[in-house]
């Protein structure tokens, strides 16, 4: 292989690195319903509120959506108890995060699936996928109900009250 080659190939993976890391970024907002308003926000480039009603890409790979974002619930789930339900009632999104608010139940019998207690889940979108977070690491050191985030909290100013206080 010549010098020159070599060299071309160095800057073609260089490149390719670099366009996959900024594909990789996350900083658009999306939430549970879709809005023509909130679509066109994300497509202009300008984030959505969070609350806002808009499915939409987050780094260009994923989608914050419920249909996206059953399965992450559900394995989040069953990581408590394996025969553990999920059902997502609300969903909020915004900076490529996450929050399931749903109900999770025992799922042994088809009666008991829909029942159980209050629960949400917090996730960040990594590429192609939703990663849960652990609550006591991204919502910081907050040792009173107030809905403002502490300074060392890593999710959303716009998500900390319903990832963190519920």
């Amino acid at each position: 292989m010549t010098r020159v080659s070599r060299l071309t190939a160095v800057a073609g993976i260089a490149a390719l690195a670099v366009t996959g890391l900024a594909a990789c970024s996350s900083s658009s907002s999306s939430s549970s319903a879709s809005s023509p308003a909130a679509s066109s926000a994300a497509a202009s480039g300008s984030p959505a509120a969070a609350g806002s009603s808009s499915p939409s890409a987050v780094g260009g790979m994923t989608e914050c959506t419920k249909d996206k974002l059953s399965a992450p619930a559900l394995q989040a789930a069953q990581a408590m108890g394996k025969t553990n339900t999920y059902s997502i009632d609300t969903l909020d999104c915004a900076n490529g995060w996450a929050v399931t608010s749903g109900t999770l139940g025992n799922g042994s019998t088809a009666a008991n699936s829909p029942q159980g207690a209050p629960t949400t889940f917090v996730f960040q979108a990594e590429g192609q996928f939703w990663v849960l977070q652990d609550k006591t690491k991204v919502c910081g050191t907050n040792g009173s109900t107030s809905s403002t985030p502490p300074a060392d909290a890593t999710i959303p100013a716009a998500l900390f009250k319903v990832g963190c206080l519920t």
